[in-house]
């Protein structure tokens, strides 16, 4: 039978080490995807995980009844490997409000012409620079917007925007490329 997760956080509030394993071995799997799509490194992506299971053990206190568990643990792991990412000092690209966008919306190559699985999207965004992965997981992944972005990462609206069309035509580039390598 499952345990109720008012029961695990109470027991993790009281610091009961068999209660936080439980807790680790239900929301581990989604907090490690979400800390690897980030990350972009298994290794580091476990690291990460790891560091926001620390965080999450040691704020208990500042869950609230009511709250969604899942949503505020999976927004600590978000932010944790955020912070991972940053120490490891991505390159950024950084413009002014009113730099133009590299290219408009019609240039881009048509999305409907081009089939891929879920494989190839995620081997594809390993092979991302980290600025561009970053962006692009906030933003397709986890739903957060450019303004909400911008703030997260301390970087202007412009070049988040920037960013993500750089990056998703990189994206897509990485995967038409692996597919002529797959079909050849």
């Amino acid at each position: 039978m499952e345990e109720s997760n008012e029961y695990l956080i109470e027991a993790c509030r009281r610091r009961n080490k068999p209660a936080q394993l439980r807790l680790y071995k239900k929301y581990a799997p989604k907090l490690y995807t979400a800390c690897l799509r980030i990350t972009g490194s298994r290794m580091d992506a476990e690291e990460s995980m790891q560091d926001a299971f620390l965080k999450v053990f040691n704020r208990l206190d500042l869950f609230r009844d009511g709250q969604n568990f899942e949503a505020w643990i999976h927004r600590i792991a978000v932010h944790t490997a955020i912070d991972f990412v940053r120490r490891q000092k991505p390159e950024w690209e950084d413009f002014s409000p009113d730099y133009a966008t590299p290219y408009e919306e019609e240039d881009e190559p048509c999305e409907e012409s081009i089939s891929y699985n879920v494989g190839q999207v995620k081997e594809a965004m390993q092979k991302l620079p980290a600025g561009y992965r970053v962006v692009l997981s906030l933003y397709l992944f986890e739903g957060y917007d450019t303004e909400e972005i911008a703030s997260i990462l301390d970087i202007q609206p412009a070049s988040v925007r920037t960013q993500y069309l750089r990056g998703k035509r990189k994206l897509i580039d990485i995967i038409t490329a692996n597919k002529l390598i797959w079909t050849n």
